[in-house]
């Protein structure tokens, strides 16, 4: 069967071939148009969040320095009263003691999360 010289006109006479490619054409073309737009969202929102993640981690690495400095206190509070050997010794006990407390904590939430979530 011969072809026609030109294209018939959109909405002519195609082949089925001709309108699944199209269609395969359009379809790709709504995807990509689609990813593009979502990137676009994610990069605005990235940039928006971007100072207040830098301020949050800063804030988190003064908290630890505050700590740290919580830590040599109560060393040297207890320096004063007893050996300093004794007082580190009981220093580690004492934050160990709170981080097992906090920890127990954060367990017991997360497991009563778990059973209302069921």
């Amino acid at each position: 069967m011969l072809k026609p010289a030109t294209p018939p006109p959109y909405g002519g006479e195609q082949s089925i071939g001709d309108l699944l490619h199209r269609l395969v054409n359009n379809g790709k073309a709504y995807a990509q148009a689609e990813v593009a737009y979502v990137k676009t969202l994610g990069t605005e929102k990235a940039a928006q969040l971007k100072m207040p993640v830098i301020y949050g981690v800063a804030a988190l690495l003064f908290a630890h320095a505050a700590f740290l400095a919580v830590c040599a206190l109560i060393w040297v509070a207890l320096a004063q009263v007893m050996n300093e050997a004794l007082a580190g010794l009981l220093t580690v006990v004492i934050l160990g003691a709170v981080a097992g407390v906090l920890g127990y904590l954060a367990y017991s939430g997360i497991t009563k999360m778990k059973e209302t979530g069921k």
